[in-house]
């Protein structure tokens, strides 16, 4: 069963978005609300999975794919230190929409103490 977070604003306390770590997969994803867009805050969201991933999931390699046209959500990812990887080129969405994918990874050191 993926970990779902909710993120919130220190600062406001308000809802910032949201992170999903499938652990079977090694995959995060994540999105933020539209009112929170634009202020660097989707690569502290994605920075936050992946040491979340490496630190408390035990995994040393964490992944992420987007949509090839959604630059933001790849500068995002860049920014937090993913580097592109092989992945699918396509994906289907669950409204069943293909989008053209592209794939990232982060790599850390896995906490000796997590459980993999």
């Amino acid at each position: 069963m993926p970990e779902f977070m909710v993120c919130v604003r220190r600062d406001t306390g308000r809802y910032t978005g949201y992170l999903e770590l499938d652990h079977d997969k090694g995959e995060i994803g994540g999105i933020l609300a539209p009112d929170h867009r634009g202020q660097g805050l989707g690569a502290e969201l994605f920075l936050a999975g992946a040491e979340f991933a490496h630190g408390h999931a035990g995994l040393p390699t964490v992944r992420a794919g987007t949509a090839t046209a959604n630059l933001a959500c790849r500068r995002a990812l860049e920014r937090a230190g993913f580097v592109p990887a092989p992945g699918p080129a396509r994906h289907t969405l669950p409204d069943g929409r293909e989008l053209d994918s592209v794939w990232y990874r982060h790599e850390g050191a896995a906490s000796a103490c997590a459980k993999p």
